[in-house]
């Protein structure tokens, strides 16, 4: 099973746009892969960090509905998955969002 770490590290490409100043100016970052997943800023890095902020709450976001979802799975499957997954638990309480 893949960590949020993982997924924060995989090669994205992020797009960052300069703003008109009719449109309040600074500047605007996106996904390309994730296109709602968007963040801006006053400059370039501010947008970044903010693009990568709300990347980081969308995936730790899939990976508790992944966590809690095989841990009310039915009692038929495994038991030992929904073992395997309450290491999420430990992951996200390392990062802070």
């Amino acid at each position: 099973m893949k960590d949020l770490d993982y997924y924060l590290n995989l090669p994205y490409e992020i797009i960052i746009k300069k703003l008109d100043e009719k449109d309040g100016g600074g500047y605007f970052a996106r996904y390309k892969d994730f296109p709602y997943i968007m963040g801006e800023g006053e400059n370039e890095i501010k947008a970044l960090k903010d693009v990568k902020e709300a990347f980081k709450g969308a995936i730790v976001n899939d990976l508790l509905y992944i966590f809690l979802k095989t841990l009310f799975m039915k009692k038929s499957q495994k038991k030992s998955q929904a073992l395997k997954r309450l290491r999420f638990l430990s992951i996200l309480s390392k990062h802070r969002i």
